[in-house]
């Protein structure tokens, strides 16, 4: 068994193990197109990755100047909405970048914990890792619900690591943007930022993670 350099190690999702940012467009652009939105890119959406549906919707329905009321049964109708446009994209419009799956298998073998903590649904989490066939290499699969504070807000950093029973001083996060970066560190554990996801490198260099990674392959 070879050594790794944490016990622990807590993954973002989106961006840092894999790329669903076609699928995620394609579910944005089906929900807003229900309600009268229409011209929006999947390239227009890979901003947006990270952040919650309410925030991305609110942002369009103010940019069209659209009557439509934001409530919560609108948005969880919306909600619903996006998950037939994602899925019907699924797994075809997500790609596991060079070297995850490797990588989550040898920090599997050296007996290391391993959790996803995302910005997405719990549900919608699961449905994804398991569907691309990574749950088997995971001990938990964190998401961030309605109503929970997302990053930079410790909150499901915080959940990944009471569900790994981890120290934070011995627990690595790895994730592609300055919120992944920021919760990380508010939760106490070390930050890895990886520069291939829909961060901007420079961004996460003016934060100065204790590693920046070319690579998922990188992680120590």
């Amino acid at each position: 068994m070879s050594k790794s350099a944490f016990r622990w190690y807590i993954f973002d999702m989106d961006g840092t193990l894999m790329d669903s940012s076609y699928a995620i467009g394609m579910g944005v652009i089906h929900s807003l197109a229900s309600i009268g939105i229409d011209g929006i890119e999947v390239d227009d959406i890979r901003r947006w990755i990270g952040r919650p549906l309410l925030e991305i919707y609110d942002w369009y329905i103010k940019d069209r100047d659209s009557d439509f009321q934001l409530t919560e049964q609108s948005l969880s109708d919306l909600v619903e909405v996006y998950r037939e446009g994602h899925d019907a994209h699924f797994p075809s419009g997500v790609k596991i970048y060079p070297g995850s799956l490797e990588k989550l298998a040898a920090l599997r073998a050296a007996g290391c914990g391993l959790a996803i903590a995302t910005t997405k649904y719990e549900e919608a989490a699961k449905f994804v890792i398991e569907g691309m066939g990574m749950g088997d290499a995971l001990d938990s699969i964190c998401g961030t619900d309605p109503g929970k504070p997302v990053k930079p807000d410790p909150f499901v950093i915080n959940l990944a690591l009471e569900r790994l029973g981890a120290d934070p001083a011995e627990t690595l996060v790895v994730g592609d943007t300055q919120a992944d970066i920021l919760a990380g560190r508010a939760a106490g554990c070390k930050v890895a930022g990886v520069t291939y996801g829909f961060g901007k490198r420079e961004d996460l260099l003016q934060l100065k993670p204790d590693f920046l990674l070319d690579s998922v392959t990188q992680v120590p």
